[in-house]
């Protein structure tokens, strides 16, 4: 059954107490409401965009709940999403999303909210407070990226629909953040037609996927699972305007040397760079642009309940964080480029939680390298001569991973470990996450920064992966996912913080930028400027905001 309620007998004017709390923005010129939505309407557009990567987390799946990691680069361009945030993301912007303003309820207790007008799904069906009871409904459904499914949960929301732009979600816990966590900037819910999609079931998520319906200057036209997406131009977007290009190709190309040679040949405009290979970037003419705190670079260390695994001690896991010379991997393998020292793979180094000095306490410092202090530590832990076997487990998500790993095996091995590199595939890494299949492993997929972490957060240190044993951890992730204040909020994330950092199960050592090379004459278009969750944002390179 739906997971919300309408009640058309409450007129709009029962909120009017709550109105003058209400977050509002005058919106742009290009926000007012659908109006003509015509690609007739628009000026000439270039012919394609093509766009090359490290996305090996990426379905590319059009569905709105299947979308993890990087994708907001793309998703966003075919999708509107409930929260915006503004097009360089730089903040959460009511005049980006289909909420137009909103208010929390005394203790955070829920939150009110007011849709703009005026805005359709792609085929001209109005977007409505139906529809966004419905997409919060399948969000929390088990057909959902892990993170933002358990986010919701954890908050436990129930939504009313009061008429077709107005909707009150209460929640059985503060979350004072909830706008935030669930903008574009960290993990959105995009607005899915309940109408086109149909009740929450595997055969309409199939048919939904297979056949999706766009809400957004651009349209899916085509994607295969891990390889690509392409998108086309399909109108004059109520929000972003139009589309600059007729079509933008999104590939995930793990090999940097494939990578290189399509760009140096053309083949390419933006792919994702090496640092060791900007000089031959800047030689084909290239340029070379970066988003700050992409990665956060360190160990996860994966389901510590598991008693057989040799991490479930903690003084094992703290081995392994000793055993990493990470200043000499980032003078290396990062050349020394957009990196900063950062002792949490999670929370990362970009939460609001930073002016918490107990947050910058718990995560500020990584571990020192101490080969020493390894060694001494798996000898207390009966383990000084038998050499444990672990595994380095990575899929690429960065173009660094790979030397990353080859990096580090003979430092744990120097200690007493017994490491062996393994790549796998995306689809491995999920029954692994869902099977208990993490015992022995050493993960450092970095994802990247963001300004609240709550979703990733219940990732990390819940459900299928996280130290469910733990209860100060447990304690931890309820206080953040229950706070009143915003205050609350980033006590509890320090809480988090040190405790990730303290008993070694997100070690971190250095959180690094993303490098992109950048074809000759494409412009500036602020990439340096986001504070978003993916790798690589282009809404300003590819929507006429002006329009």
């Amino acid at each position: 059954m739906p997971r919300f309620q309408t009640l058309h007998h409450i007129l709009l004017g029962a909120l009017a107490p709550a109105l003058a709390g209400w977050i509002t923005l005058a919106p742009p010129a290009m926000a007012q409401g659908a109006g003509d939505t015509s690609l007739a309407s628009c000026p000439a557009r270039q012919p394609v965009l093509r766009i090359a990567g490290v996305f090996a987390s990426e379905a590319f799946s059009p569905h709105p709940v299947e979308t993890v990691f990087s994708s907001t680069h793309y998703s966003r361009l075919y999708l509107t999403p409930l929260f915006g945030s503004d097009p360089w993301e730089e903040k959460v912007d009511p005049r980006y999303g289909v909420a137009e303003a909103w208010t929390l309820l005394p203790g955070a207790k829920g939150i009110e909210i007011r849709l703009r007008k005026g805005l359709t799904f792609n085929n001209g069906d109005p977007i409505t407070a139906q529809d966004v009871a419905f997409s919060l409904e399948m969000y929390q459904s088990r057909f959902a990226e892990d993170q933002v499914s358990a986010a919701l949960k954890g908050i436990g929301i129930k939504t009313t629909v009061i008429d077709d732009h107005n909707l009150r979600i209460d929640f059985a816990k503060g979350a004072v953040t909830f706008a935030q966590e669930f903008s574009t900037l960290v993990f959105p819910l995009y607005v899915t037609s309940a109408k086109k999609h149909g009740e929450v079931t595997q055969e309409n998520v199939e048919r939904f996927r297979a056949d999706p319906l766009a809400a957004g200057p651009y349209k899916v036209a085509s994607r295969q699972t891990q390889q690509f997406m392409i998108l086309e131009a399909a109108r004059k977007d109520p929000i972003l305007g139009c589309p600059r290009y007729d079509r933008i190709e999104v590939r995930n190309m793990p090999e940097t040397g494939t990578r290189m040679a399509q760009f140096r040949t053309g083949a390419l405009d933006i792919i994702a760079g090496n640092r060791d290979l900007i000089a031959q970037a800047k030689s084909a003419g290239g340029q070379v642009v970066e988003k700050p705190a992409t990665n956060m670079i360190g160990l996860y260390i994966f389901q510590t309940d598991i008693k057989e695994s040799v991490f479930h001690d903690e003084r094992v896991r703290k081995a392994a964080a000793h055993a990493i010379d990470h200043k000499l991997i980032a003078d290396t393998i990062w050349k020394g480029s957009g990196v900063a020292p950062w002792g949490c793979t999670w929370p990362p180094s970009t939460e609001i939680s930073r002016d918490n000095p107990d947050y910058m306490k718990a995560c500020g410092t990584p571990y020192a390298y101490d080969p020493a202090l390894s060694r001494k530590l798996l000898a207390e832990a009966g383990l000084g001569t038998s050499k444990p076997a672990i595994k380095l487990v990575y899929w690429g998500n960065y173009p660094e991973e790979g030397a990353f790993a080859e990096a580090i095996q003979p430092m744990l091995n120097s200690v007493g470990f017994n490491a062996a590199v393994e790549k796998i595939e995306r689809v491995e890494w999920n029954r692994r996450g869902k099977n208990k299949g993490m015992a022995n492993s050493l993960m450092f997929f970095g994802p990247g920064g963001r300004i609240t972490s709550l979703a990733g957060s219940y990732f990390a240190y819940a459900g299928d992966m996280g130290p469910m044993e733990d209860k100060d951890v447990q304690g931890a992730l309820a206080r953040a996912s229950g706070a009143t204040t915003l205050e609350d909020y980033k006590a509890a994330v320090a809480d988090i913080g040190q405790l990730g950092h303290d008993r070694a199960y997100a070690p971190g050592f250095f959180s690094a930028g993303s490098v992109f090379f950048v074809r000759k004459g494409i412009a500036d278009w602020g990439l340096n400027r986001s504070t978003g969750r993916g790798s690589l944002n282009i809404v300003p390179l590819v929507a006429d905001l002006k329009q």
